[in-house]
């Protein structure tokens, strides 16, 4: 799968924009500040409908404009896939694929995807837990479209339990009203812990087959999931959290939240041993992440049959030859790498290369 053809109004710094793409490697250059990260960032709302850097879809419409529209043409196993998106400034964007508008995530076109890596993804390790939780469960639902779903009443349920622990704080009497509550919140937890578990068994020999790859197998690495409930087994998993719900109850009523479930876990990454997150290096903690974003490729192509358009946005300056080469294998994947400046990009990537240059928001 790749991006032909893409089209865009009034995105960020882009006016207007009509271009053509290779199936390849594409290599976006240029001065700081000119529109080379909005480029891929334009890519990757087109093809995951949601924009890795902007908090609100209204934030991506050029100033003071109504309204932002994204087109692009993507070539699948299945054919050609025209998909449009509108952002407007005043109400929901609208999203159609082949003319027609489409209401549902079941009916868009699912093979269409693509991995982001920036800098800012550092805060994947560096950050906080919330972002590794979404950065996993994102992951999933890509790859299990009905994953959301379990996400959605997860947190609808979470909500109400909150809000009556608020009153219980306040009026003890209302204390039994939880009990529903925490078989709801049971049934969809479950799923969740479920799942993530699951994930991150298929997708840890990924990643540490590439992190090899990138350090030679100098330095030892395992991924921990850190969970807030103490889980006997896999089958025990729902027993075991509706344990845990009533056993910090009175917890959860002083605080007014609840202080366990699938929203208060982790992901843990270890470097020889070492929390990657306080004791990793800058160097190392950027490999993992990129070790990450591949993986989640592999994975992607693995499950879907349709490999994911890479971006990489400034990743070539702080790696090696041999790691620049390691980059761009990606069985087959549309690849996007910012930079600039060129010598940055070895010779032989160069010579198979589509070259744009970005300037003030158009390309040549």
């Amino acid at each position: 799968m790749y991006l032909s053809h893409l089209r865009l109004f009034d995105f960020r710094n882009f006016k207007e924009l009509d271009v053509s793409f290779s199936p390849g490697i594409n290599i976006l250059y240029g001065d700081n500040a000119q529109g080379k990260t909005n480029l891929l960032e334009s890519i990757f709302f087109l093809s995951n409908l949601r924009s890795e850097r902007a908090v609100r879809d209204q934030q991506l419409i050029m100033y003071t404009r109504p309204l932002a529209f994204l087109r692009g043409v993507f070539e699948t196993c299945a054919g050609p896939v025209e998909r449009e998106v509108t952002v407007y400034s005043d109400k929901k964007k609208v999203v159609k694929e082949g003319g027609n508008q489409k209401n549902r995530w079941s009916e868009i076109c699912e093979d269409i995807s693509a991995v982001f890596f920036s800098p800012d993804d550092l805060n994947l390790i560096k950050g906080e837990p919330s972002l590794r939780r979404k950065f996993l469960d994102t992951v999933i639902y890509h790859i299990k479209p009905g994953y959301i779903k379990y996400l959605q009443v997860y947190y609808r349920v979470l909500a109400h339990r909150n809000t009556l622990l608020k009153a219980v704080k306040k009026n003890p009497s209302l204390s039994d009203n939880i009990d529903p509550w925490d078989l709801q919140l049971c049934d969809t937890g479950s799923r969740i812990f479920t799942e993530r578990l699951k994930f991150l068994e298929r997708i840890g020999p990924d990643i540490l087959e590439i992190f090899k790859k990138f350090t030679g197998g100098s330095t030892d690495f395992k991924i921990n999931y850190i969970n807030s409930v103490n889980f006997m087994s896999r089958d025990s998993i729902r027993q075991d959290f509706l344990k845990t719900l009533k056993g910090s109850r009175e917890k959860d009523i002083a605080r007014s939240f609840t202080t366990c479930g699938p929203h208060r876990d982790d992901i843990q990454f270890l470097l020889d041993g070492h929390d990657a997150r306080f004791f990793g290096s800058q160097g190392q903690q950027r490999m993992l992440v990129l070790c990450l974003k591949m993986a989640q490729a592999k994975i992607l192509f693995r499950e879907r049959g349709e490999a994911p358009i890479m971006l990489l946005d400034d990743v070539m300056s702080e790696l090696d030859l041999t790691r620049r080469k390691l980059i761009v294998e990606n069985h087959g994947s549309q690849v996007f790498i910012t930079t600039t400046d060129l010598k940055f990009i070895p010779d032989e990537i160069l010579a198979k290369s589509k070259l744009y240059q970005v300037r003030a928001g158009s390309m040549e």
